[in-house]
């Protein structure tokens, strides 16, 4: 499909056509990914910036989310906070039911959010009508095709969610129901977060023993040892390297474990490991470090004890 074209609503078939709406880096691989000769795909990001890289890489812009939501069946999200999806699912509720048509439309939420998040933008398409299930990401950007991806909500809206995400997908999986898959997320963005920190420390720690950052990252990264995450390998490689380019920023890192963290309040269980993760992420944002990758808290390490945990060789 040319860009210039635009899919018409394929009420009734077999392949429904998709909404993606967010574009940032994990929306952009997703829309692109799920997109194909026999899947028509509509994009919108509230940036027109990304709205002209999506059109640039062949994916077809819709003209707003009015036009988006009365050509598609399937709306999924790619949202970057809980305030922004709920208000973009208003607005889908509301767009949909002035539809003509009187189709319901499906939304499926791959965004980072809380149980009690999923559970009312589940209540607000249910008003209109529609449905919502909560289907986040488990896996690295560079990872799609193998992400694995979890559904909160009924066995059809699960199949549906499996048909629609298998082409980025390696395991679309039923979880439960409504904001039992944004538990799953933010519970596994919370060890995520510890994994980051500690990996931190780590690399500081050798620097002030006498050892080379770069070497230890080296030894321990293909020693078979337990310790050895796909955090850990991704990280402390980079690290050591000085590239703090994002993957994964601070202050999205900061953001997913503070919703893990008022859900552990909410059920007073105590995450001590957690919340020390949490303070060093909180350090990194006051450095002005939310923008860099996750394991730029490793600078704000650094600033403290007056180390630099890079490779020798590299300074």
């Amino acid at each position: 499909m040319s860009s210039g074209e635009r899919p018409a609503v394929s009420a009734g078939s077999a392949v429904p056509t998709v909404g993606v709406v967010g574009l940032g880096v994990m929306g952009a691989r997703l829309a692109a990914g799920i997109s194909g000769p026999d899947r028509p795909v509509l994009v919108h990001d509230a940036v027109p910036a990304a709205v002209e890289r999506a059109r640039e890489s062949g994916l077809v812009p819709a003209d707003g989310l009015a036009d988006l939501v009365a050509r598609s069946e399937v709306v999924v999200l790619s949202l970057p906070t809980p305030a922004i999806v709920l208000d973009v699912v208003a607005q889908i509720a509301d767009h949909a039911a002035k539809a003509a048509d009187g189709r319901a439309v499906t939304v499926l939420d791959t965004s980072t959010v809380d149980p009690a998040t999923a559970r009312a933008a589940a209540a607000a398409m249910a008003a209109g009508g529609g449905r919502y299930g909560d289907a986040p990401i488990l896996g690295r950007p560079g990872s799609v095709g193998s992400w694995t991806i979890p559904v909160g909500g009924g066995e059809e809206l699960a199949a549906l969610a499996a048909d629609v995400l298998a082409p980025v997908a390696q395991r679309v999986v039923r979880v439960g129901p409504t904001g039992s898959a944004a538990a799953t997320k933010v519970l596994n963005n919370l060890m995520l977060g510890t994994i980051n920190a500690v990996t931190a420390e780590v690399l500081v720690l050798a620097e002030a023993a006498g050892l080379d950052p770069g070497a230890f990252v080296d030894v321990v990264v293909d020693s078979g040892a337990a310790s050895v995450s796909p955090m850990f390998r991704d990280v402390a490689a980079r690290a050591v390297d000085g590239d703090f380019s994002p993957t994964f920023s601070v202050r999205l890192m900061h953001k997913d474990n503070a919703l893990a963290l008022a859900l552990a309040d909410e059920l007073l269980v105590p995450v001590a490991t957690g919340r020390a993760a949490q303070h060093l992420n909180t350090m990194a944002l006051a450095s002005g470090l939310g923008d860099e990758d996750s394991i730029a808290v490793v600078k704000t390490l650094e600033h403290l004890t007056g180390r630099r945990a890079r490779r020798h060789d590299a300074r």
